[in-house]
């Protein structure tokens, strides 16, 4: 998915490049000043956001104490599947792309620079998490670095918890550990009368088909496979079937789920805030709009594992990532590698954690340090070690995303977007609305419709 949250990914992280000058619409290349190399980045800040540019500006001014020799400007053109490959070919790609976890195929297009041998002379190899960087490994080969990125939690309200007598002695929430448990849960939570829901599902667009991945994993299934120098789509063989069983059992047996089904992460937000859900999918960056734009409290937020399937536990991992325009001269592609570095580097940076807690408290907000474990050893210790004194609004739960990470699974390797929208939401949406959908027909029809328009183009 295009969402969410580099450990530590702090929200004051900005994606950063170059600012493309205009003259009647059209786009004039920047010049660097004394001999410097001009290095450009798309999803930079808007010039109307005064706060983004400023703080930009100071990450380029810390940056410049290092490497004076490179220039950094900005676009604030995101990335879009749309138009990415018409720049690419016309040359107006900016020379740092910031994409999706689930734009893997930019590796086998040619539209991205393989970064291993500039990785491997990196002092900081030897801690990168090889894991992380699997959306964007071809072949061994690296082609992208993630600096934001997230990993799919259990978030569950310890007021309804308590409320529903789902708790130890201690006082401590039972948090589910598997399917079985997690339907018992979800029933005790459910309360009818006063509009209680279980469980919160999203069941609206690209989001229904993105939440589905959890569910397939954890019953042994998948989405894409390669065979015979192919890819295939498995999401129709009976594990992805059994998932698709489960979450109807949900809906039409159970009866756990909110009363508006095609509903959005946001709608689920504001009605888990507001003691409506007892249980919902989420990762650690949804925390902050919980307490900041609803008013939830930070304690009484619950994160855990999601619940283990008949094949066991899965975790969907996602995020951004960093890639390199091949076509640019190898003085900008190396100096381009020493930005993203840096700012891979700088979110763990003690100093800039505590730069950041400090200006969260001044504001009475909370931010949430990212999930995903881009760095392991010393330079992960000694950032959560920064970070310990913040924890009211620096949220961390490094515990739980540790555990997490040894089944975390990265997205489907190609067309993610429109296989959620097109085809994984449709599927479920059909078996929320209607009792007699048939989720083996549903996801026959959708594997082989997306085979036939898709993945039958994807390119060996």
């Amino acid at each position: 998915m295009k969402k969410w949250s580099v450990i530590l990914g702090i929200a004051v992280v900005l994606v950063v490049g170059m600012v493309l000058f205009r003259d009647d619409g059209k786009e004039k290349a920047p010049q660097g000043g004394q001999g410097k190399i001009v290095v450009v980045m798309n999803a930079g800040p808007k010039e109307t956001d005064q706060v983004a540019v400023k703080r930009l500006k100071e990450d380029i001014a810390r940056f410049n104490k290092v490497h004076p020799e490179v220039e950094i400007r900005w676009t604030d053109r995101a990335y879009s599947p749309d138009s990415f490959a018409t720049s690419m070919a016309g040359g107006t790609a900016e020379d740092i792309i910031a994409l999706w976890a689930t734009e893997g195929y930019v590796a086998e297009r040619g539209y991205a620079l393989d970064l291993t041998d500039l990785v491997e002379k990196w002092e900081y190899k030897e801690q990168l998490n090889k894991d992380v960087l699997t959306p964007f490994i071809r072949d061994g080969r690296i082609y992208a670095l993630p600096y934001r990125g997230y990993m799919m939690g259990l978030l569950y309200n310890k007021k309804l918890f308590k409320q529903a007598g789902l708790v130890d002695k201690n006082g401590q929430a039972k948090v589910p550990a598997d399917w079985d448990e997690f339907v018992a849960c979800a029933r005790k939570l459910t309360d009818k009368k006063k509009g209680v829901s279980g469980f919160g599902i999203m069941g609206n667009g690209a989001e229904a088909g993105w939440g589905f991945l959890n569910w397939v994993w954890q019953a042994g299934g998948d989405f894409e496979k390669e065979v015979n120098g192919g890819w295939k789509a498995v999401f129709a063989q009976k594990e992805a079937v059994e998932a698709l069983s489960f979450v109807k059992d949900l809906r039409w047996k159970h009866d756990v789920l909110q009363s508006t089904l095609l509903a959005t992460s946001q709608d689920l937000a504001a009605r888990f805030a507001s003691d409506q859900i007892g249980m919902m999918f989420g990762a650690q960056d949804r925390i902050p709009s919980l307490v900041n734009q609803y008013g939830m409290k930070l304690e009484d937020i619950g994160v855990a594992l999601l619940p283990a399937g008949p094949a066991g536990r899965a975790n969907q991992m996602g995020g951004n990532y960093f890639i390199i325009n091949p076509k640019r001269p190898t003085e900008v592609q190396e100096a381009a590698f020493k930005w993203i570095t840096w700012q891979i580097l700088g979110t763990m940076d003690p100093e800039r954690i505590k730069e950041t807690g400090e200006d969260y408290r001044a504001q009475k907000q909370i931010t949430a340090l990212s999930a995903l474990p881009i760095f392991m050893g010393e330079t992960d210790r000694k950032a959560r070690q920064a970070a310990e004194p913040y924890r009211d609004v620096l949220v961390d739960n490094h515990e739980v995303w540790q555990e997490a990470a040894k089944y975390m699974r990265p997205e489907p390797p190609f067309f993610c977007q429109q296989l959620y929208s097109e085809y994984l939401g449709p599927a479920l949406q059909s078996i929320l609305t209607n009792r007699s959908a048939e989720p083996q027909k549903l996801l026959t029809q959708a594997a082989s419709a997306f085979q036939n328009r898709f993945l039958n183009n994807v390119e060996n």
